[in-house]
């Protein structure tokens, strides 16, 4: 491990102080942990060295346990910078010692304690479904480029009639009923984007907004009514979804559970595309 402090200009020191400011500091500032979703702090921050996406140390040390790809880009890294303080201008360097696949393998080590995967389905930690893949890194992939690769992956989701597997019930996000309007507001501005580019996909319109409006609508009146939709009460969810069906047709139900998978997990849209797994309809 190495750290660095204040130095003149031209220097090693220099140099790393220049890391910390142009590289480190901007990676964090601003930023949310993609996979917890808090707010990210310098001291409690690590920055991938790889490819300089930020995460929280604790949340990435768990992941860096079983794998050693960024879950943003998949980009394969070793070490990371952390214990950045903004007063002294110092970090420190870590590097990992190498993965231990053999306890991975042999199951001495308990996925639920060690990954931060724990919200997918454990038997299905095996080797990924081939249409589970990286997009492309930022900065190397163009975003618009980007988000076409992730359309046409969503599109054969629902072309393989694939079902994503719901969050483990203790790792949920959790919205309490009733919920007031600013809690409503908050998880609207979460899954109106990944309800929008559903709508995308299924409808094959890029401004489905009227669609987009039905749907956030009844989500709303779910968080309201959750136990009247559970997915246990196929007759009452029928009959709920109905102002959708005339959209969505076939695929209604698909949606709706793709939907509330995505809503009920703890992580962000982007982290979500990169670490959900499904499993084939019966």
């Amino acid at each position: 491990m190495e750290s660095s402090t204040a130095s003149p200009p031209g220097t090693r020191s220099g140099r790393r102080e220049k890391l910390l400011r142009r590289v480190i500091l901007p990676s964090i500032r601003g930023q949310n942990c993609p996979i917890c979703l808090g707010s990210l702090e310098p001291r409690s921050a690590a920055v991938l060295e790889a490819c300089k996406h930020a995460y929280c140390l604790r949340c990435i040390r768990k992941w860096s346990t079983l794998r050693r790809k960024c879950p943003l880009c998949n980009s394969i890294f070793e070490s990371w910078f952390d214990t950045i303080s903004l007063s002294s201008r110092s970090f420190r360097r870590e590097i990992l010692p190498p993965l231990n696949t053999n306890a991975s393998a042999t199951g001495t080590r308990s996925l639920h304690d060690a990954h931060p995967r724990n919200v997918m389905n454990e038997r299905r930690r095996s080797r990924p479904l081939p249409w589970r893949r990286s997009f492309g890194r930022p900065g190397s992939v163009a975003a618009d480029v980007i988000a076409e690769r992730k359309l046409q992956w969503r599109a054969s989701i629902y072309g393989r009639r694939l079902q994503a597997v719901a969050s483990a019930p203790r790792n949920r996000v959790q919205v309490s009923a009733p919920v007031n309007d600013l809690v409503k507001e908050r998880v609207l501005q979460r899954v109106e984007p990944w309800i929008r580019r559903e709508l995308q996909v299924i409808l094959g319109d890029r401004d489905p907004s009227v669609v987009v409006h039905v749907v956030t609508s009844l989500y709303t009146a779910s968080l309201d009514k959750k136990d009247s939709v559970s997915s246990g009460q196929h007759d009452v969810l029928d009959n709920f979804l109905e102002p959708l069906r005339p959209f969505l047709l076939e695929r209604t139900d698909m949606f709706w559970h793709e939907l509330r998978c995505f809503a009920e997990s703890p992580f962000n849209m982007q982290t979500y595309d990169a670490v959900v797994e499904y499993r084939r309809l019966s």
